[in-house]
């Protein structure tokens, strides 16, 4: 019989360097879908917040219908909000424990609007002292812009409306930087205020 003296006597530098390689793709791999699925979970948390804005928005607005027989509802026609400034209506609201109702008994359906389209874009803080620091699309959302459209001249009770509520997302690959703002991304809810909505 022939036996070899070779004997084995371990890895080469070249087998190592391989390994070092393809545990570094995979690495690098597991960090993109980590980056993505971020990403992905906080779109959801914005989507979910903008349907629930848009949701609050649609029940106000049914809400101003009242008995009235015009039932005019283009003061909450917007051009895209993305400012706070001029929207405040704060006759329409009490404060905690007031008793005066004068003001809010004055509220015609326009300055109902007007405080309806503050309170989703701002939050109700913008509301009592002009300063807007919690709640709101300028606050849950980033970039956030609030449109309000009538499908019908007049915009009334049995014409459709629809309230768009957009943001800011982030859609950048992994390694090439961590800029918001590349992209926008919306949620559109249709009604038609005099018409309840179906369960």
């Amino acid at each position: 019989m022939i036996r070899s003296n070779r004997s084995q006597r371990g890895t080469t530098l070249v087998e190592v360097l391989i390994a070092a390689v393809i545990i570094g793709i995979g690495l690098l791999g597991i960090a993109s879908l980590q980056v993505k699925a971020l990403q992905a979970s906080t779109n959801a948390e914005h989507r979910a917040n903008a349907t629930d804005l848009a949701a609050a928005l649609a029940d106000r607005i049914r809400a101003n219908l009242g008995s009235r027989s015009d039932n005019n509802l283009a003061n909450y026609q917007t051009t895209p909000i993305a400012a706070c400034a001029g929207l405040n209506a704060s006759n329409c609201a009490m404060a905690a424990g007031a008793a005066d109702t004068t003001g809010v008994a004055q509220c015609s359906p326009a300055n109902m609007a007007a405080f309806d389209l503050a309170t989703i874009r701002c939050g109700e803080a913008c509301l009592q002292d002009d300063i807007c620091d919690e709640g709101g699309i300028k606050n849950m959302l980033p970039g956030g812009e609030l449109t309000v459209s009538c499908g019908a001249v007049p915009c009334g009770g049995t014409s459709d409306m629809r309230i768009q509520v957009s943001w800011e997302v982030r859609n950048d690959t992994f390694g090439e930087g961590n800029n918001q703002g590349n992209a926008m991304d919306f949620i559109t809810l249709t009604l038609i205020p005099g018409v309840d909505p179906e369960p």
